[in-house]
């Protein structure tokens, strides 16, 4: 029993191990992606796109090489706030999506629409796409917006971005 409880421990070390060693390498590639200064960058105006009208307006910035999207940005403004959300791509699928909740400040009892305070922030590091495999690390709390159940759930914003560059 002993023996057992050693192997179960150290399948479980490995196991995270493993998954440290794909956060680092997912990492690594978000970062050659943020330093390639030859990626273009393209930005569409959501209403134009979707001719769906948000209050603060919604942007959709797409970054690619010759051969591929790369990056995806997604902005949405609101009236107390805004939403982003950023994915990166290997080879045309999801590794890394930062979603990220920010608020205006308020100041004697009104909103300060000069500042924005970051209140919430999802890091997902993608392992295996198809099978909806990841990690999930939030900081903060949303307060005016609602996550996302699946990775599946960006699909559609890919999707986006894929025929407004008619890749």
């Amino acid at each position: 029993m002993k023996n057992a409880f050693v192997i179960i421990l150290t399948l479980i070390g490995f196991l995270a191990f493993g998954q440290e060693n794909n956060v680092d390498r997912i990492d690594r590639k978000v970062k050659f992606i943020e330093s390639d200064s030859t990626l273009n960058e393209t930005e569409f105006d959501w209403v134009e796109l979707t001719g769906i009208t948000t209050d603060g307006g919604r942007i959709l910035k797409v970054c690619r090489n010759e051969k591929q999207i790369c990056k995806i940005v997604e902005e949405i403004g609101l009236s107390y706030g805004r939403i982003r959300t950023i994915i990166y791509l290997n080879k045309g699928i999801p590794i890394k999506i930062i979603e990220t909740e920010e608020n205006f400040g308020h100041e004697n009892g009104e909103l300060n629409y000069k500042k924005l305070n970051e209140v919430f922030r999802a890091t997902i590091h993608i392992f295996d796409w198809e099978n909806d495999e990841s990690t999930i690390v939030r900081t903060g709390k949303r307060v005016l917006s609602e996550g996302s159940c699946s990775t599946f759930d960006y699909e559609s914003t890919i999707e986006r971005a894929k025929k407004a560059t008619m890749e």
